[in-house]
């Protein structure tokens, strides 16, 4: 697992995308590419606060490998990596 000195806010998880391998001969510019939805979480916030101010927490935890929604979060670049960080309601599902 890659480590990270980030510490991640709330309900935000800090993911690694997983590109999809591609077959066959035909190469597409980079902008043209799908975005990679698949991801391993790397890290996660505390959770966000209900209306009491108590902590909710979050379902995912780092380690899990997950499907997100194509345009969700913001692409960051740490340490030569590329991550992204969203919001936990941005996951879609976990894969078991």
């Amino acid at each position: 697992m890659l480590s990270i000195n980030l510490n991640v806010l709330d309900d935000s998880v800090l993911i690694k995308p997983v590109s999809e391998e591609k077959q066959g001969g035909i190469m597409l510019p980079s902008s043209a590419e799908k975005k990679p939805t698949k991801g391993e979480i790397v890290a996660t916030g505390e959770g966000s606060r209900n209306s009491n101010g108590e902590r909710v927490a979050l379902t995912v935890k780092a380690g899990d490998k997950v499907f997100y929604r194509q345009w969700a979060g913001t692409e960051i670049e740490h340490n030569d990596e590329k991550l992204i960080v969203m919001k936990e309601s941005d996951i879609l599902a976990v894969i078991k």
